[in-house]
C-alpha cells in the first residue's frame, strides 16, 4: 500500500471518529480529540477510543455532559434560572451589542426591571436604544407614581379616608416610594412632597404610637431638611415611648452629630453605655468612634 493510500485511510478513519463524537460531546473536546487522532496516525484513534472506554467503564465523567454544553446554552449564561429572573448586571458585560440590547429591552418590555442601579447603568450605556428604553421605563414609572399620588391626594382632600389608618399607611408608602426617586424630581416638588410626608408621619406616629418606624422615618427626614428643633422633639417622644431600645439613643446621636452639638452628643453616648440593654454592632461602633472618655483612657494606657 503506497503512502497516499495510507494517508487517505488515516484521514477517513479520523473523519469517522470526528463525526461519531460531534453529536454527543462538547465541541472543544471533539476538536481536541480529533487533533490528537490526526496527529498520531491510526494509533491516535486507538488511543482516544481506549480513553473513552476507560472513562465509560470507570464512570469518570458520571455520565454528564460539560456544564457549558448542557441544553445547548452559551457558556456565559451559567446556571439555568427561572424564566422570570434575568441577570441584567451580567448582560452589560456582553460584548455583542445585539445580544445586550435584546436582553435589556426584552426585560423592560416584560416590566421585570426593578433595580434602580441597573436602570442608571442603562441610561448611560453607549447603546442609544438601551438608554432610550431605560429613560422611557423610568419616565413611565414616575408617571405611574405621580398618578397614584394624585388619586390618593384627591381622595384625602375630599374627606375620604382621612381617619382610615390603613389607607393613610398606603399613602405614606406611596410617598416614600416617590421620594426614593429624588434624582428624577425637581427640588420644589421634592420639598413639597417631603413636607407632606413628614406631616403624614407625624399623624401616623400619634395614631399608632407603638410603631417605632414612624418616629425613625420622621427624624430621618427632619434631619434631611435640617429641622433640628423638631427632630429633637420627636427624639424625646421616641425616648419616652421606647426607653429601653437602643434606637432611642442612636437617633439622638445622629441628631447631635448633624446639629454639631458635641456636648449633647457625649451625654447621649454616656447614656447609651450606661443603658442595661444588649447593644448591636452598630451601637458599639458608634460608642467606639464618638466616646471621648474612652479615647482618653486609651491614650492614658498607651501614654
Amino acid at each position: 500500500m503506497d503512502f497516499y493510500a495510507i494517508l487517505l485511510l488515516h484521514l477517513a478513519v479520523t473523519l469517522i471518529y470526528f463525526l461519531g463524537n460531534s453529536w454527543r460531546k462538547p465541541r472543544l473536546q471533539v476538536v481536541t480529540e480529533t487533533v490528537i487522532a490526526l496527529a498520531i496516525p491510526f494509533f491516535g484513534v486507538l488511543l482516544m477510543v481506549s480513553y473513552r472506554l476507560c472513562c465509560l467503564l470507570l464512570a469518570l465523567n458520571g455520565g454528564r455532559q460539560a456544564e457549558a454544553e448542557q441544553e445547548g446554552e452559551a457558556f456565559f449564561q451559567g446556571t439555568s434560572l427561572n424564566a422570570d429572573i434575568i441577570p441584567l448586571n451580567d448582560a452589560f458585560l456582553v460584548d455583542d451589542v445585539q445580544k445586550k440590547r435584546q436582553f435589556f429591552t426584552g426585560a423592560i418590555k416584560q416590566a421585570v426591571v426593578d433595580n434602580e442601579s441597573i436602570l442608571q447603568m442603562a441610561m448611560h450605556d453607549r447603546d442609544r436604544e438601551i438608554a432610550y428604553y431605560a429613560v422611557a421605563l423610568l419616565t413611565a414609572r414616575m408617571e405611574k407614581l405621580e398618578n397614584e399620588l394624585f388619586s390618593r391626594e384627591t381622595m384625602m382632600v375630599s374627606g375620604e379616608g382621612q381617619e382610615n389608618v390603613p389607607r393613610l399607611e398606603e399613602y405614606a408608602q406611596l410617598l416614600k416610594n416617590y421620594l426614593a426617586q429624588e434624582k428624577f424630581i425637581d427640588h420644589v416638588t421634592y420639598a413639597k412632597k417631603q413636607g407632606d410626608y413628614i406631616g403624614l408621619l407625624d399623624y401616623l406616629k400619634k395614631a399608632c404610637p407603638d410603631k417605632m418606624e414612624y418616629y425613625i422615618e420622621e427624624i430621618d427626614h427632619l434631619l434631611a431638611t435640617k429641622n433640628y428643633v423638631e427632630a429633637e422633639l420627636v427624639c424625646a417622644e421616641l425616648k419616652e415611648r421606647f426607653p429601653e431600645n437602643e434606637e432611642s439613643y442612636m437617633m439622638y446621636i445622629r441628631l447631635y452629630q448633624s446639629w454639631r452639638k458635641p456636648r449633647q452628643l457625649q451625654q447621649k453616648i454616656w447614656e447609651l453605655k450606661a443603658c442595661p440593654i444588649e447593644l448591636s454592632q452598630e451601637a458599639l461602633r458608634a460608642i467606639r468612634y464618638w466616646d471621648k472618655d474612652g479615647h482618653r483612657q486609651e491614650a492614658a494606657i498607651h501614654g
